[in-house]
């Protein structure tokens, strides 16, 4: 398995002339066949500065850059991961519109040339200040350094909200909705250098907020097999409590363990029909499970207690996205130690060994891809065929906070 990542275009005026031309011709047809799908709108544009400018927004679905686009009209370049860009089919329609890549979760000082460079040329550039999109539609915790970024470009920040998107398309959905979307593009705010970094951090989580009353925010939606995948940021039964125990069949999740059954509407809502399942939206759910695995992070309690091991894996593929290739490493299972997270094959044998104060970060990467990144920046990915992909990130982070605390 080796997929090698598109080469993304150098900010240059040749490139600059080639990326909006390519905007330019592929605005009209998109804009037509997203009526189909996700009918979109948007407002501010006028907020939109005619020369350079940083766009900052919430991150709720796979197309948000995309209609960001759209509705500005113009080229933006957007910060891609590794991951993305090397994807055959997203790495080139990111080449096309002349997306930054960038490491996630840390000081990437290459983006942040490009950024500037795009920036000098009068382009427009993008950032999601989260991080990485949302499970639930919530907006997530700004990544530190935003502040930085916003001081360092010296340009006009201009604020989006994706409306309805979480509901059209939600991160942990296996089948696309048909809704309407909304973009909207906030007033444009300059900042001085020495602008406190809490002020900028304040401003920008109140602009990029969505409130819950906003009906561009709660249009109706269609769809079909509304429950399916809904199992990865659900991995702990909302009711019972139970680890990896729902199982999803069309529209309705079902706990294999208590027998609790939910329905899954298009508002994103648990509706609670058999053994005792009380109905629920699904961020409602996202918050009970949060709060069970502040009380004990532990998947097997008498395992930890034996062994010491917090959660073993189903069998999976590791891959190394260190450099531009990716390198399969074999097939095994992650176990999880409070000390420690290693990968054992079917022999015993250890294809991946890491202390967690050697660990970054943990996060979930697009098509059910994990990703570790190394202090020493090394990268891989854990590619889990059922799994929750989330709940290993979250256990890893939970733990590895634990250690450098």
């Amino acid at each position: 398995m080796r997929r090698r990542r598109i080469q993304h275009r150098e900010p240059s005026e040749t490139n600059k002339r080639r990326v909006d031309r390519a905007t330019k011709f592929f605005i009209p047809g998109c804009r037509v066949a997203l009526k189909a799908i996700a009918p979109l709108s948007w407002s501010g544009l006028d907020n939109i500065p005619d020369g350079p400018g940083l766009i900052l927004s919430n991150h709720v679905s796979l197309f948000d850059p995309w209609f960001t686009i759209i509705s500005a009209g113009r080229s933006v370049h957007y910060l891609a991961t590794a991951a993305a860009m090397q994807d055959p089919f997203m790495g080139r329609v990111l080449q096309t519109f002349g997306s930054i890549p960038k490491k996630k979760f840390t000081i990437d000082a290459g983006a942040i040339r490009q950024m500037k460079k795009w920036v000098e040329l009068g382009n427009l550039v993008a950032s999601y200040p989260e991080g990485e999109r949302s499970w639930d539609g919530e907006l997530l915790p700004l990544l530190p350094g935003v502040e930085a970024l916003v001081r360092l470009l010296k340009v006009p920040v201009i604020p989006v909200r994706v409306l309805n998107a979480a509901r059209v398309m939600p991160r942990w959905a296996e089948r696309r909705r048909f809704g309407p979307v909304h973009v909207e593009f906030g007033e444009a705010r300059s900042f001085a250098r020495r602008t406190p970094p809490e002020e900028i951090r304040a401003w920008l989580r109140e602009s990029l907020t969505v409130p819950g009353d906003d009906p561009r925010h709660n249009k109706p939606v269609r769809g079909r097999q509304l429950a399916m995948g809904l199992e990865n940021p659900l991995f702990r039964c909302p009711h019972c409590l139970a680890w990896d125990a729902l199982v999803p069949s069309g529209d309705e999740i079902r706990c294999r363990e208590c027998g609790a059954t939910w329905r899954v509407d298009t508002d994103n809502h648990l509706i609670g029909r058999f053994g005792g399942a009380h109905s629920m939206s699904i961020v409602e759910a996202r918050q009970l499970i949060a709060a069970a695995n502040a009380d004990s992070f532990v998947v097997d309690d008498h395992r930890f207690a034996r062994e010491g091991l917090i959660a073993e894996s189903e069998p999976m593929t590791l891959l190394d996205v260190t450099g531009d290739d990716s390198r399969n490493l074999g097939e095994g299972r992650m176990r999880l130690t409070a000390e420690r997270l290693s990968v054992v094959d079917r022999s015993g044998g250890e294809l991946l060994g890491l202390e967690l104060d050697e660990l970054v970060n943990a996060n979930v990467e697009i098509r059910r891809r994990l990703t570790y990144r190394g202090r020493d920046n090394r990268v891989w990915e854990a590619v889990l065929p059922a799994e929750s992909p989330l709940k290993w990130a979250e256990l890893v982070e939970h733990w590895r906070q634990q250690r450098s605390a």
